[in-house]
């Protein structure tokens, strides 16, 4: 937490700008996949399912 009085800070703040969870799994699939299935972050591994990426 911040302790700017001038600032609050939010624990959701990234999801609550980008939408739901689902929202945002789906920008992670669309900036991750490397056009074959696989997750330019994870050098070419799966993509993760929305359950796994969830629990990361």
């Amino acid at each position: 937490m911040t302790t700017d009085k001038y600032l609050t800070q939010h624990i959701l703040w990234q999801t609550v700008n980008r939408g739901t969870p689902k929202d945002e799994y789906q920008i992670y699939l669309d900036c991750a996949d490397d056009g074959n299935g696989g997750d330019i972050t994870r050098s070419g591994a799966p993509l993760k399912t929305f359950d796994e990426w969830m629990n990361t």
